[in-house]
């Protein structure tokens, strides 16, 4: 879900651009700026990919807690530590 948000702004901006473009709105040509939505879609990505990364660690006190309980063992609790640092 979203996935399919981004993409409608993504839509929607570019649209924008081109519309105020064909306009003749100052310092919005598309025909010479385009490269920046590849910089900002690019930027898009990489902010989306870290937020989703950190979203799935765990922290180091769950990761206790878990071992403590027998949920998980303990090469398995040394990973989990290891990949939240």
């Amino acid at each position: 879900m979203k996935r399919m948000i981004g993409w409608g702004v993504f839509a929607i901006v570019l649209g924008l651009w081109m519309w105020l473009s064909a306009l003749g709105v100052p310092y919005i040509s598309f025909a010479t700026n385009w490269p920046l939505l590849l910089v900002a879609f690019g930027v898009y990505l990489i902010v989306h990919r870290a937020r989703r990364h950190r979203w799935h660690r765990r922290s180091a006190s769950r990761v206790l807690s878990d071992l403590e309980s027998g949920r998980i063992d303990a090469d398995k609790a040394v990973d989990e530590i290891r990949r939240s640092q």
